[in-house]
């Protein structure tokens, strides 16, 4: 390789790194739901509306058919005929009928039965014993991410390789370290 006695020859060196992930079992969490059932007194105004009819006999001449009008809370609706009197039409109103609508309220009690769930979240280590248990707040968001996980340490910082350049075994060394 090297034919000439002050000719260095750098070997050319390649280092690839490949990273994988495995899936490491580092715990798990338990929801246990419970439903509990309770009673409540539900209190309502209850409206009640009543249609009352009465028919009223009239005999009134009118120029023609008539339309139903109201007077007040009441709607009366006239019933007409045509009648020949002599060698003549008339329209007669024979009856009217009367509706009046009217309206009570009266205050209403009921026992109703309801039904509240609440949720315990357990976080159980790799061999399943609860780690942490609670109740769980329902508008906090926890990630077990965020906590210490008891396990295997994890250095903070893995090495990839440990090898020291070739390079520097073989180049002089500057006058200063000699």
């Amino acid at each position: 390789m090297a034919d000439e006695p002050g000719e260095i020859v750098i070997p050319v060196v390649q280092e690839q790194a490949h990273a994988g992930a495995v899936p490491v079992k580092t715990g798990a969490v338990r929801v246990t739901k419970t439903r509990e059932m309770h009673e409540e007194l539900l209190e309502q105004e209850l409206r009640k509306g009543r249609a009352d009819v009465k028919r009223v006999k009239t005999n009134r001449v009118v120029d023609g058919p008539q339309p139903p009008h109201r007077v007040r809370d009441t709607l009366i609706i006239p019933v007409v005929s045509e009648v020949l009197n002599g060698c003549e039409k008339q329209w007669v109103v024979t009856e009217e009928i009367h509706v009046t609508r009217s309206e009570t309220t009266e205050p209403v009690q009921q026992k109703v039965q309801l039904a509240t769930e609440h949720a315990r979240v357990e976080r159980l280590d790799e061999q399943g014993r609860v780690v942490e248990e609670g109740a769980g707040n329902p508008h906090e968001t926890t990630s077990i991410l965020d906590r210490n996980v008891r396990g295997p340490k994890v250095p903070a910082q893995k090495v990839l390789s440990s090898s020291q350049s070739i390079l520097r075994s073989r180049l002089p060394k500057p006058d200063s370290e000699a």
